[in-house]
């Protein structure tokens, strides 16, 4: 095997980031841009004992539901899948999360992914890079495996409106000559924007992310965003660490209050920068919604939400239950949701538990707290080993599992299964078209 050389590939599989997989001359051969069983010819690179990296040449024997790819920023890796038709999306979303749980020896029917009409223009989040570029600052997104920037101001994942905020954040910067981030030197001042609009409410707001307190000419910025009176809140994010993180802590108000209001169905939520808010407001409903219906609420019952942000499960649960127990490890957002219990008229149905969920869970059960339901909605890594066996000690009759993960699911189903528990059902729901990322509500009874 040679690097640049140009061979012949049958593709296999995805990995999690989406490159098709093949096997060539006993190594893994990774791709992006391929999909399950298409041939396909590759140049080599990269090459390592047991793998290689094949840039994709062309496409001989394509898949049947292969089309063009609608965007054409596709160097930006963000969105794995736009050359498969979405159909054809949602069934490779509901065979992985199958193929999951068969791994864990769990052999169930897993329901058709729930999906959207128009999968376009979703996202109410958008976090741009701020980076140097040939003419000054760029703004955009990183290429797959890198921190290079692919610069683009017309994602069709994100609404209209994002291209003309970035339009007057690009000449500000332009104009003022603000200095962008430079990762290597960590040098610069503008790091990173994020834009986040409430779907319902029409408001948005746009976050200057920097490197340290200074935030120069920041009345040009605010003159030339007048023009758009949806922006309800303008706010400067601090972040002096290096690294990944975009966020720091530090915010400080420059316009509104800081904050901008949504409304989930029927209910009204506050939404300040760091508070976790699903991302998809249409798919956010049907999945709340599922996970509701799988928890069989009479009205009679306790329920604990583990892992509950700023409660948005939690108020669709104690609109139907007696009373909702939330946990979260961000205080935060525990005042968030305390707040939006309060917003919502739910305040006296529910209580909100800051810390740590493998710590606060047992320390509740030891008081004497007691459920009837619990939903548990982890983040990625999934649940605390102490969490489970709290969980199954407090043998509440029904647990409803949601999830972001296939594999951190099925490693907990197994727990869970083991424990005494039957999975009675498991429903995919698309919060993420166009990329690998599926959420799953699994519904589980005590046997």
């Amino acid at each position: 095997m040679i690097t640049g050389h140009e061979r012949r590939l049958q593709i296999d599989s995805l990995t999690d980031k989406g490159d098709g997989i093949g096997l060539l001359d006993g190594r893994q051969i990774y791709v992006t841009g391929a999909l399950p069983g298409e041939t396909v010819s590759v140049l080599l690179h990269g090459i390592k004992p047991r793998y290689a990296q094949g840039e994709l040449q062309a496409v001989l024997q394509p898949h049947p539901a292969r089309v063009a790819n609608f965007c054409p920023h596709d160097s930006c890796g963000g969105c794995q899948l736009g050359m498969l038709d979405y159909p054809a999306q949602l069934d490779l979303k509901r065979q992985r999360l199958q193929a999951s749980l068969a791994k864990r020896g769990i052999h169930t029917e897993v329901a058709p992914c729930l999906g959207m009409d128009v999968p376009l223009a979703y996202r109410n989040k958008a976090l741009y890079a701020v980076r140097p570029g040939s003419q000054g600052a760029e703004l955009g997104f990183f290429r797959k495996h890198s921190h290079d920037l692919v610069a683009c101001d017309d994602c069709a994942l994100q609404p209209s409106l994002v291209a003309d905020l970035l339009v007057e954040v690009r000449a500000w910067l332009s104009a003022c000559q603000i200095p962008p981030y430079d990762e290597l030197q960590h040098t610069g001042v503008l790091r990173y924007l994020m834009l986040r609009d409430g779907r319902q409410s029409g408001e948005w707001m746009l976050v200057l992310v920097t490197l340290g307190e200074e935030l120069p000419q920041v009345e040009d910025l605010l003159a030339r965003l007048a023009r758009f009176p949806a922006l309800r809140s303008v706010v400067h994010n601090i972040n002096p660490a290096r690294g990944n993180r975009i966020l720091g802590f530090d915010n400080r108000i420059l316009q509104g209050d800081g904050v901008i209001e949504d409304e989930l169905d029927g209910l009204r939520f506050s939404l300040s920068p760091l508070a976790f808010y699903q991302i998809n407001p249409e798919q956010t409903r049907r999945l709340y919604q599922a996970a509701l219906t799988l928890c069989g609420l009479t009205g009679q019952e306790t329920v604990f939400d583990i892992y509950c942000g700023i409660g948005t499960i939690s108020l669709f649960l104690a609109r139907q239950a007696a009373r909702v127990v939330g946990v979260e490890l961000v205080p935060e957002a525990i005042e968030d949701a305390r707040q939006n219990a309060a917003r919502n008229g739910l305040a006296a149905k529910t209580e909100f538990f800051a810390g740590k969920a493998e710590e606060v869970v047992p320390a509740l059960y030891r008081q004497g707290y007691r459920a009837d339901v619990v939903v548990v909605d982890p983040p990625r890594k999934g649940c605390e080993p102490a969490v489970l066996q709290t969980m199954l000690a407090m043998a509440p009759r029904t647990l409803v599992y949601v999830s972001c993960d296939p594999d951190s699911l099925a490693r907990d189903l197994a727990v869970l299964l083991s424990g005494g528990y039957r999975l009675e059902q498991v429903i995919p729901v698309d919060m993420f078209p166009h990329t690998l990322h599926v959420e799953t509500v699994a519904r589980l009874v005590r046997s």
